[in-house]
Parts: structure tokens; sequence; C-alpha cells
């Protein structure tokens, strides 16, 4: 009988997990490169934490997988959590993706440098699923460039950071493309600017956040987690599964479609990675104050 590969996706649907776990697939089948059948398994309710809580208990198996981004580990060091990616397998990075600052289509900012000198004069709000998170982190570095005065409001999910700016809850937000690409093309939403050091090909119009003073950028890293103790030989298996996946016309699409750009790192080049990504958030995690006190940077 067919085994079959439980692909975990740790966010809602609504978010970008689910459109790399759908890419990512297809990829698969393109390949011919596993015989498996594979089926979705959402665990976006709590993002990071139910994924890995689904992983942990299956130790060593070769047939379950999961999308992963930095929640796996901002949850762990913003709860004091004793489960993190440390206690899993880091299979590999695999794209690098960049948020863009978003308004309401109809908001009073003709661009992003009337939007950098309002916001400075007087309070606006913006959004995301929990404080700590990119969206917060990327809310204060914003307002700390114009000193102006902006509520984190926390919201049940990444996609109602969406439907508040549509329905006015809130002023402004940070996303990624796979986010606010079907607000965009409904013409709900509209992009004012890149964070990022140069303008983006998935919106190549659209100017970076530092051409008008701010340059607040942040790179967001996507990859794949397994479970707990996985052998030398699975790992392989699925480091060979990715790479005859990069090669398809299924995932250059997805790259394309979503302007993310192939950052592949496998095995111990991503556990490495990932050492370096837990003490940059815990420092600035900590600075902001958001750390269960015994996890503060000392």
């Amino acid at each position: 009988m067919t085994s079959v590969v439980d692909f975990i996706v740790h966010g809602p649907p609504g978010s970008a997990p689910p459109v790399l776990a759908d890419a990512f697939i297809a990829g698969v089948r393109e390949a011919g490169i596993d015989d498996r059948a594979w089926r979705l398994v959402p665990r976006g309710d709590d993002p990071g934490v139910d994924a890995m809580a689904t992983l942990m208990p299956r130790s060593a198996d070769p047939d379950v997988l999961s999308t992963c981004t930095p929640v796996f580990i901002q949850a762990p060091l913003l709860r004091a959590m004793a489960t993190s990616h440390r206690n899993l397998t880091p299979i590999a990075r695999l794209v690098a993706d960049r948020y863009f600052l978003v308004v309401r289509a109809d908001a009073p900012w003709p661009d992003a440098g009337a939007f950098l000198a309002d916001i400075a004069r007087r309070p606006t709000r913006t959004g995301g699923y929990f404080k700590g998170g990119i969206n917060h982190l990327l809310g204060l570095s914003i307002a700390d460039r114009t000193g102006g005065q902006v509520e984190f409001v926390v919201v049940p999910s990444e996609p109602a950071v969406w439907v508040g700016l549509i329905e006015g809850s809130l002023d402004w937000g940070c996303g990624v493309a796979a986010e606010i690409l079907p607000h965009v093309e409904a013409g709900t939403l509209r992009v004012l600017a890149a964070l990022d050091h140069e303008r983006r090909p998935r919106f190549p119009d659209v100017p970076t956040l530092g051409e008008f003073g701010a340059p607040v950028t942040f790179e967001l890293w996507r990859g794949l987690m397994g479970p707990p103790a996985l052998s030398a030989n699975d790992q392989a298996r699925w480091h060979a599964i990715v790479e005859a996946v990069r090669g398809t016309s299924a995932w250059k699409t997805y790259l394309a479609g979503q302007g993310q750009e192939d950052a592949y790192l496998p095995g111990a080049g991503f556990s490495a990675f990932l050492e370096r990504e837990w003490d940059w958030y815990e420092r600035h995690l900590g600075m902001a104050g958001l750390l269960p006190q015994r996890s503060q940077p000392g």
C-alpha cells in the first residue's frame, strides 16, 4: 500500500504558507520524484505552535513534513516554550520573501512620502496576530523612523489584518505578496512601498520606503521542518525531493508570482542559520520588552 505524506501547513487559509504548500506539491508531482500520496494537514489556528505540536509525537517518521517560518522561533521565545526548532529536524530553507506597506485603496495618502509625513503628526493603527510578530516589529520600526504614535492592534489571524484595513479598523499594514495580492488585484488594497533595499520585481513601480527617507527593510525566510530524530538517510531523501522541486516550472512560477527568491539552504546549514535567527529574535524581542523575564537577553 502506498504510504502518505502528511504535509503540515502552519498558517491559516489566506496566509502565505498554504500557497507555498500547494506549489511544493505541484512541483513534487511535476518532477515525479516521490511516489507517495500527499495530503495537506492544516495546523494554522496557532501558527507554528500547532505545527510543532503535531510534529513532536512523530519522532523519526519519514512521512511527515511541515512548512515553517520565523514563528517557529518567535513563539517559543515569546511564550518560553520547551519545544522549538531545536527539538525537530530542520530540512531546508527554501525562499526569501519581502514585505510591503499597504493601505486601503481609498486611503488619503497618495504615496509613501505623504504617509510618513502624516503618521508623524497623528495617531494611526496597524495590526498583526500577535505582539512580537514581524508585523509588530515592522510597525515599531516605522513608528521609530517617523516619531509617530502607532497603535498595534492584535487581530485573530494574519488574514484579519487585511479585513481590518478594508473595513477601516486599521489604517495600514505590512504583508508579503502572497497575502496582499488577492486584495490588491480586487482593488481593495493599495501598495505604498516595498520594505527592501531595492524595488521588487512583483511591484516594479512601487518605490522602497527608503526612497522616502525611512529605510525599513525585512527579509522573511520560508522553509521545511521535519519531526524529531529524523535519520540521515531520510533527511537526504527530503533534500533530493526539494532539489528536484526547485527545478520545476511549477516552483519557478510560484517564485515569480509571489516575488520571492530561491534561498535554498539544506540540513546543517539551515540548522546553523536558525541558531543565528534565534539570537537575532531574542535580542530584538528583548529590546522591545516582549520576552518573559527569564528569557530576556543579558
